[in-house]
């Protein structure tokens, strides 16, 4: 590559700006909040370090700002009494995860471990955060208060669905669907899925901002790092022992009725650990869709059918299969090292 090529990419410009607007645009959106990651790791691969820190603060002032003139709009901070301090509250309650996660992107980008091999990083920043956040979590879930707020919101939402059907129908179907619609059943349930899953959502989305990210930052940049394509991706050896010891601790919990947060340690583990050798599952399928001369066109519609039969016992069955797929790559060699054979 040319000298002024290199010249121009080291040069200063706004890059980083535009890339944390984006990014706290695509957190306040909602909708697509999953992304918001990676823009930033975007300008981390192109720019380098500096001005992905740059684009990370760039980020959390967008949303901090979006969130607390929603707070002011709310009168929030209108009275000078106790609603100002719950104000200022209620505003590092909504910009702490965008925060913390924009912190854990950038460490996984610092300097100092970079000759780590990346699924270990991801792995150890995805543990520092879930370790924050457990107790947090928890002590949420305990909060008597938080609860029968949250039970009170889904109750007002529910009301009318509830009593559509019971007006409509009657007998035992009935029954059971308004039963299922019990505010507290819901509540309750919905933080114990959270408590159980919240670590494999953290490396889900850290892990794959990460890598795509990085990988759609351009070989050469200045930040840029090797990242495997997706039918290369590989996990290091030691992963397997993670995986065997995660199950076996989650058979052990389940089995003597652990308390909720060992036995949501346990379930996260299992999940974080099965997650990465589902990516290295999914890699060894499409090697082998592409070693079979398959149409690009026809792998795209396989993956769209497998995705929206997710919630469908098939696409359960197939979900399922693809961490034992890259776990039993220690013994089958689905995919040929360089070098070896013709």
């Amino acid at each position: 590559m040319s000298d002024s090529v290199q010249a121009l990419r080291r040069k200063p410009n706004a890059a980083f700006a535009v890339a944390g607007l984006a990014s706290s645009l695509l957190f306040l959106s909602m909708f697509l909040a999953f992304a918001f990651l990676m823009p930033v790791q975007i300008i981390f691969g192109r720019r380098g370090g500096r001005e992905g820190i740059a684009a990370a603060g760039v980020s959390a002032l967008g949303i901090a700002l979006a969130e607390a003139s929603k707070l002011v709009a709310s009168g929030s901070f209108a009275q000078p009494d106790g609603r100002l301090i719950s104000g200022f509250v209620a505003l590092a309650g909504t910009i702490l995860t965008p925060i913390i996660l924009l912190l854990a992107l950038a460490l996984l980008n610092a300097p100092f471990w970079r000759h780590w091999d990346s699924a270990y990083r991801v792995l150890g920043v995805t543990a520092l955060c879930a370790f924050i956040a457990l107790p947090v979590l928890l002590s949420i879930e305990r909060d008597a208060s938080i609860v029968a707020f949250l039970e009170e919101r889904i109750g007002a939402v529910l009301t009318p669905l509830r009593s559509a059907v019971t007006d409509s129908s009657e007998g035992y179907e009935a029954s059971v669907l308004a039963a299922s619609l019990d505010p507290k059943d819901l509540v309750a349930t919905s933080f114990q899925l959270l408590r159980n899953c919240f670590a494999a959502i953290l490396f889900t989305l850290l892990g794959g901002s990460w890598w795509l990210g990085n990988r759609m930052s351009g070989r050469g940049s200045r930040g840029w790092e090797k990242t495997a394509a997706l039918e290369e991706l590989r996990l290091p050896y030691p992963f397997l022992w993670g995986f065997l010891a995660s199950w076996s601790f989650m058979l052990a919990a389940e089995l003597l009725k652990a308390q909720d947060a060992i036995s949501a340690v346990a379930w996260n583990c299992v999940l974080v650990v099965s997650l990465a050798y589902a990516a290295a599952g999914l890699g060894i399928v499409t090697y082998l869709l592409k070693k079979w001369n398959t149409p690009k066109s026809l792998r795209i519609c396989l993956t769209v059918v497998a995705v929206l039969s997710l919630a469908t016992p098939l696409g359960i069955a197939v979900a399922a299969s693809l961490p034992l797929i890259g776990v039993t790559e220690i013994w089958i060699h689905y995919r040929k090292p360089k070098g070896v054979g013709a």
